[in-house]
Formats: structure tokens, sequence, C-alpha cells
């Protein structure tokens, strides 16, 4: 972006997107195999090293089995029987 100033020198203004994480890693993670009968979930996590981000993937995965996220999101719309879909 470039502004005009009263002097007539010309200022510019620069945006920079920086982040201090080197590593960035997504993961799909898809259960089930018919049409009807798939989850998924897309996890991403950042690290300054593949080590780090490898933990923060472990750490995530651990976090949300403890609270039972897959479970849950597994039990959403099942209400249905079989024989009635």
């Amino acid at each position: 972006m470039t502004t005009e100033t009263d002097d007539d020198t010309t200022e510019t203004n620069h945006n920079l997107n920086e982040s201090h994480d080197k590593v960035r890693l997504k993961t799909q993670i898809k259960r089930g195999e018919g049409t009807r009968d798939q989850d998924t979930h897309d996890l991403k996590v950042r690290g300054e090293t593949p080590e780090e981000a490898a933990e923060a993937l472990s750490e995530l995965l651990a976090e949300l089995e403890a609270r039972f996220v897959f479970d849950r999101t597994r039990a959403i719309g099942n209400d249905v029987e079989e024989g009635d879909a």
C-alpha cells in the first residue's frame, strides 16, 4: 500500500505474515467404508521442527480420544435404525 504525504514524499507500508512455526502437518483421518458410514476428521498442527509437529499431532490425537470426540462424532446421526434409512 502506498500513500502520499503532505511534503510530496511517498510512504510504502508492507504487510508481512510470518509464522514462527517452520513445520505444518495436516492429516486426514477417515473411518468406515460405506458411503453413509464414514467419519472424516482433518487435523492440523504446527511445530518448529518435524519432531515438535509430530509431538503436537500425538498430543492432539490423545486429547481428542480422551474426550471421546471421535466416538461422539460417530454417534451423531446414528439414531436411525439401519432398516429405516
